[in-house]
This record gives structure tokens, C-alpha cells and sequence, in this order.
């Protein structure tokens, strides 16, 4: 089996995932999150790796937390602290200190815990990466404040580690009221070109049915925010069985509603425009939303 599957890599039929795995070739064109869990998979199956605990961005997707770009290629694991073995064989080893509480098992996997796995999250990715993984679990937990309380404890006690100042202030500027990673890049993005801060996700009343609700909000300046994402024209549960065009019409209707209603004007962006701070900043500029600072740089880390 093991020459078969050796024939087959050499003849593009099949995929080397790491020493000894393979898989069809066919099937590997996918989504780098769906990559990296086969990766996963194939690194925890193997005999050194038995019961090592899943750490960082390999515990990130075993989540369901967003990230911003690619998954890595490495998958994370962590050793009791005096125990790492060398990384290699796309096998990405840490060394440090697990309590009790920081390993949870899902779906047959050891992996760090949620807020573990925020914490270690908030202090090596930046502050875009950090904010959209914090946003989605403050979102989705029952008691949003309870999981900032419990990751500022965590924080604090983590005392001097690398990267730990920088989380405390993604932990702070975490919001479960955005509602998707587009949402919560948007707001860091607006953070770092030194925009004042919208609020978010707000109700405008309507006298013939339910309230619409806008993903930003600028009262002050009579204009309101949306992030169009691509989810928002094909996702079923958004589009509810109507086509695209049937959408984009209820779009522009429940837009001239709230204009005519509560506020004078709408700035509209997407994925591209978030990803490229110049473009955000223009459309920000131009619809008239003013700064409260100079701009920082967009693509500084969180790590100390």
C-alpha cells in the first residue's frame, strides 16, 4: 500500500498530506481550512503524536474560529513543558505548560481549551487576526462578558509572555456584536486609520414590520455602514430561497427606507476593500466620517 500511494504522489494522483499520508489528488483542490484539517488529521494519527494536545491555529479550526488568509502548512502541538521533540514533518512542536482546564477532547482530538486557545491566539497573530477569532467567540458564547472577564484573568496571569500585552488590548477591543469577520476586520481597520468608532449592529425602527438593522452606525454624521460581504447574496440564510437579483432589490429597498427614515447616507464596502486599508479609507474620507488620531500601521503585529 505504502509503494502504491508512493507511485501515486510521483504521478500526481495523489497528495503526500506528511510522511506515510497520503490523499487523492482530486480531492486536495479545496479550501486551505479544509488542507490544513486533513493535515491535522494525519499529524495526530501517527504514533509519536498520540496524545499530544492540539494547540494555536490547529486548535483555531478544530474551534471553528475565523482567520484571516491561509491556514498554515505546520500543524501546532503542544509538550509538557522539558518534553518538546524537534519540529519537523510539518509538525509545528511548543513547549509549555497545560492545566487541567486548558484541554478539552472534541471530535476524538485533544485540543486546547477556548479560552486557551484565544489567549495563545490574541498573542501570536495580529491585531486583525487576534480581533476576528475574539469577536466570533464573543458572539457566539452565552455570557460575552464573562469569557472577556475570564480572558482578562488569564492574561493577567500569564504574567511576561510574549505577545501577552498586545492581547490584553485585542481582548479590550474585541466586540461580540460584529457579526461576521468582515465585520470585525472592518472595525480594525477603522481602529487603525484613526476613525471614530461606529457603533454597531443598531436597530432602525420601521412602522411595517420588524426593525432593520445596520452592521455601523455614525448618528452623529447622519450616516450609517455596511460590509457586503459575498455571504450576503448567496448564503441560504441570508438569500432565504430568493435569487441574487431578487436580494440585491430587498438590499436597495431596505437601504432607501433607513435613508429616508433615520439617516441621510450609506457607505458600502466589501472584502477588498477591508483587506486594502487605502481603499477603506477613502470610502471613509469621502463619506465624510472624520478621525480622532493619525492613521497607525495597519499591518503592525500584536506580539511584543
Amino acid at each position: 500500500a505504502a509503494r502504491r500511494a508512493e507511485r501515486g504522489a510521483a504521478s500526481g494522483r495523489m497528495v503526500r498530506v506528511r510522511a506515510g499520508v497520503f490523499a487523492p489528488s482530486a480531492g486536495w483542490q479545496t479550501s486551505s481550512a479544509q488542507q490544513f484539517a486533513a493535515r491535522i488529521r494525519a499529524a495526530v494519527g501517527t504514533r509519536r503524536s498520540r496524545g499530544r494536545v492540539l494547540g494555536f491555529e490547529a486548535a483555531a479550526l478544530v474551534h471553528g474560529l475565523p482567520r484571516l488568509g491561509r491556514w498554515p502548512d505546520r500543524v501546532s502541538l503542544i509538550a509538557a513543558a522539558g518534553t518538546r521533540p524537534p519540529s519537523r514533518n510539518g509538525v509545528r512542536w511548543h513547549q509549555d505548560r497545560l492545566e487541567a482546564d486548558d484541554v478539552v477532547p472534541i471530535d476524538g482530538l485533544l485540543v486546547t481549551s477556548l479560552p486557551r486557545t484565544l489567549l495563545d491566539l490574541a498573542r501570536t497573530r495580529d491585531l486583525a487576526g487576534a480581533v476576528l477569532a475574539l469577536d466570533h467567540a464573543l458572539n457566539g458564547s452565552e455570557d460575552g462578558e464573562a469569557l472577556r472577564d475570564l480572558l482578562r484573568e488569564r492574561a493577567v496571569d500569564a504574567g511576561a509572555v510574549r505577545g501577552v500585552r498586545a492581547a490584553r488590548r485585542a481582548i479590550e477591543f474585541a466586540d461580540g456584536r460584529a457579526q461576521s469577520p468582515g465585520e470585525s476586520l472592518s472595525r480594525v481597520r477603522m481602529h487603525q486609520l484613526g476613525f471614530v468608532a461606529p457603533q454597531l449592529q443598531v436597530r432602525m425602527p420601521r412602522p411595517d414590520g420588524p426593525d432593520d438593522v445596520v452592521d455601523f452606525d455614525w448618528p452623529e454624521h447622519s450616516t450609517f455602514g455596511e460590509m457586503d460581504g459575498v455571504g450576503k447574496y448567496l448564503r441560504d440564510e441570508y438569500t432565504r430561497g430568493r435569487d441574487v437579483a431578487q436580494v440585491v432589490l430587498a438590499e436597495k429597498a431596505r437601504e432607501d427606507r433607513i435613508r429616508r427614515r433615520h439617516r441621510r447616507f450609506c457607505l458600502r464596502w466589501d472584502w477588498m476593500d477591508a483587506l486594502r486599508p487605502a481603499r477603506l479609507e477613502r470610502i471613509l474620507t469621502e463619506g465624510g466620517i472624520p478621525r480622532t488620531r493619525s492613521r497607525s500601521s495597519p499591518s503592525a503585529s500584536t506580539s511584543d
